[in-house]
């Protein structure tokens, strides 16, 4: 009788050879069973909440339309069971540190090798956190040069990934019309901290008006 998969995997990619890539890994691994794979974000939570079977994600950080932090949030508190893998090409050591502290359990860059797509799977199961070696190489390249590969479309997640999370939460209010002092009420906070908020991250994010923040937010995903 054949023994039933330890490791139940779904995939969230929009990157067909990538996705090609892992199943076939995972097929020639009698421990592994891949339950289904997603392109984005609804398609992921469909997913996850109709099979309770799940245990593993591998995730990609760049999902269309898709606020990162706030789906691994999402995951984390609703589907606590379910190890969150990132399988990004995103090695930028300021978002390893984020997506880790938010919940994620082990980072891989997708030149990871096939041992240690394996050796990830183990560990998170056995309650471990884990950065594969290649993060830490390609985390070496300067920032102009990781802009550079980017390119102007990713660029916009590589400066969103640089918010904290009070400037991620003052985004979402004022995308949804909240004035400084509705936002300094529901977030517990002062008017002026709110303003700070609202300057630090519009420099960041190098937007100069409302107009054009709410539009970025609805890009990544926020609105």
């Amino acid at each position: 009788m054949k023994a039933a998969p330890v490791y139940n995997i779904a995939i969230a990619d929009n990157q067909p050879v990538v996705v090609q890539g892992l199943l076939s890994i995972f097929n020639t691994d009698k421990k592994c069973d891949v339950l289904g794979v997603a392109t984005n974000s609804d398609e992921l939570r469909s997913m996850i909440k109709n099979n309770g079977q799940i245990n593993t994600l591998f995730l990609d950080l760049k999902l269309p339309t898709t606020n990162i932090y706030r789906l691994i949030k999402d995951l984390v508190v609703v589907h606590q069971n379910v190890k969150l893998i990132a399988f990004t090409n995103f090695t930028m050591p300021k978002l390893v540190q984020d997506v880790m502290e938010f919940g994620i359990h082990a980072y891989l860059s997708k030149t990871a090798t096939v041992a240690e797509i394996r050796d990830a799977i183990i560990r998170v199961h056995n309650g471990e956190q884990f950065i594969c070696s290649s993060v830490y190489h390609s985390s070496k390249t300067p920032r102009k040069a990781a802009s550079k590969v980017l390119g102007e479309i990713d660029d916009d997640f590589v400066r969103f990934s640089e918010l904290t999370e009070r400037e991620m939460d003052v985004v979402i209010l004022l995308s949804r019309g909240y004035t400084n002092k509705e936002m300094a009420e529901k977030l517990s906070l002062s008017k002026y901290t709110i303003e700070t908020h609202r300057k630090n991250l519009m420099k960041k994010l190098n937007l100069k008006t409302s107009g054009q923040l709410i539009y970025f937010a609805a890009q990544q995903g926020l609105v």
